[in-house]
């Protein structure tokens, strides 16, 4: 009996598994009936007992970065992260491509092949192998924030405080910075 197409390839993996200890318990191992028992495919049955790895476990061939490259990525979200900036992902497939075109030797059969470049998937499949990355959609300024922005008033605002800082002689060593939670001497973040 083959699987079903609505299982999942964990779910026949994971018999496939239950399949081959097995037939590492029997002398001689029937693999079409062991297969037929399990509901699996038996040429991947007969693949996975000679040794074949499962298509999770392979090391994928065709990555256009090698390890070293891949690093050198997450070297350059690092900083961003830490800062504060959300690297999106075409600032990703740049610094992919562009460490394909640092590290790009064109042969002498063919001297004018531009560098190679990564894929329009290559970003998402990057955050999967490296999870402490991720995409964080980002919030669209409020509606009443946005037209609070109109760059008249802004200026206005500053030349009044300008000209209140000056006339009651404020200096810029005495100007805090505080936010929506305000600022109390001696209180703990959580009081």
């Amino acid at each position: 009996m083959l699987p079903k197409m609505s299982e999942t390839y964990t779910d026949i993996e994971a018999r496939i598994q239950a399949a081959c200890l097995k037939l590492s318990e029997l002398e001689k191992p029937n693999i079409a009936a062991i297969a037929r028992e399990y509901s699996i495919p038996e040429q991947r049955l007969r693949a996975r007992a000679a040794g074949q790895p499962s298509r999770s476990q392979r090391v994928v061939g065709n990555k256009r970065l090698s390890e070293a490259e891949e690093l050198a990525v997450c070297l350059y979200l690092k900083p961003l992260d830490s800062i504060g900036t959300a690297a999106r992902s075409s600032m990703l497939t740049g610094c992919a491509n562009a460490i394909l075109k640092w590290n790009y030797q064109p042969t002498t059969e063919s001297p004018n092949t531009p560098p190679p470049t990564v894929g329009l998937a290559w970003a998402p499949r990057f955050l999967e192998r490296y999870p402490e990355f991720h995409i964080r959609k980002q919030r669209s300024l409020d509606y009443n924030r946005r037209k609070a922005h109109n760059p008249e008033v802004l200026l206005n605002w500053f030349q009044s405080y300008k000209s209140i800082c000056e006339e009651k002689g404020i200096v810029s060593s005495d100007i805090y910075n505080f936010d929506e939670t305000g600022f109390r001497i001696g209180m703990r973040k959580n009081q």
